[in-house]
């Protein structure tokens, strides 16, 4: 130790020194390995979640960290959203009320290679299908947008539970759209125009509770469904549709008759036509009251029906506009 008119100064052991700065080295380097920076407008009050919900964004964060599991978009201005590379830890997804015609969860052509590193150069897009962003996606909400079809690439996400497309334009579906998303627990359809659906559509979908189809353009509905998703147990909902009561929608009432008188919850149809029959409940309606009056509103003389182990169907016949059922 050394004193002086001008100040004072301490010998630092060699050892320590050379520990010191380690120790800011050391510090250094746990600082640059923590988490990105939280992108501007958004919160990152837990490492987890991403908000960036009503922050006037036109286009995604360039920086979406791996760590994120929940990332909301929602209330936002964007016309479309991808991200570029997959997330895997990332389980829920919200882009509700935004302005998104379209919505592609695949990674984009140009950008596959960028996640190879090394590794053989995929092949074309149309040969290899979807390589999604959100592989392990659970929830996805894209409510209140300008969707008119499903989002591309859906059939990829397998781990998918609940799936909210409402307030959209979607108007047609593919009999094998949601096939794949067998882990499906609550579908949300309600306020689109559809107008019709295949009688199979949902019939894989053995984990579903919740399937809203209320107020879109349907007019008819095929028993198959019905008999379908009675067995699966959802909770069916159908209100505000353009329902056609007519001799189509008969066997359709036998069996919710059939099932009313044993207990089970009856699904809510009030006819929309023909004028004489608007706004009664199909249930409270009797048989004579569903008569087709033309040849064209009569069920086809033609009709393929598959037939599963162990299921039940129903066969229709015409006969002078009447339909009378087989079981």
């Amino acid at each position: 130790m050394k004193s002086g008119h001008t100040g004072f100064v301490m010998a630092v052991p060699q050892g320590l020194r050379l520990a010191s700065v380690l120790l800011l080295v050391s510090s250094g380097l746990h600082c640059s390995s923590s988490l990105p920076a939280c992108p501007t407008s958004c919160s990152c009050q837990r490492a987890s979640l991403l908000n960036c919900s009503s922050a006037g964004l036109s286009s995604v964060p360039n920086h979406i960290y791996d760590s994120v599991i929940g990332l909301d978009l929602s209330n936002n201005l964007f016309s479309s959203v991808t991200l570029h590379r997959p997330h895997h830890k990332l389980r829920s997804l919200w882009l509700g009320n935004n302005t998104i015609p379209h919505l592609s969860l695949c990674i984009e052509r140009n950008l596959e290679g960028r996640h190879l590193r090394g590794r053989r150069r995929l092949r074309p897009w149309s040969r290899l299908g979807c390589v999604t962003w959100a592989p392990t996606l659970q929830l996805l909400s894209v409510e209140r947008n300008q969707l008119e079809k499903l989002p591309e690439g859906l059939e990829s996400i397998d781990s998918l539970e609940v799936l909210q497309l409402s307030f959209n334009r979607i108007s047609t579906l593919q009999p094998a759209d949601f096939s794949p998303l067998r882990q499906l627990k609550e579908l949300h359809l309600q306020h689109n125009l559809i107008t019709s659906l295949h009688p199979q559509m949902f019939q894989d979908l053995v984990q579903l509770k919740v399937l809203d189809l209320s107020f879109n353009m349907m007019t008819s509905l095929h028993p198959h469904m019905y008999l379908t998703l009675r067995n699966i147990g959802a909770d069916v909902r159908l209100g505000g549709n353009r329902w056609q009561c007519d001799c189509s929608l008969r066997s359709l009432r036998r069996r919710m008759v059939y099932d009313s008188t044993r207990g089970l919850q009856a699904w809510n149809m009030v006819c929309a036509s023909p004028s004489i029959l608007s706004g009664q409940d199909l249930l409270q309606l009797a048989e004579d009251d569903l008569n087709c009056f033309s040849g064209e509103n009569s069920p086809e003389l033609h009709q393929d029906v598959t037939v599963y182990s162990g299921s039940e169907i129903l066969l229709s016949c015409s006969a002078e506009g009447n339909t009378v059922q087989i079981m």
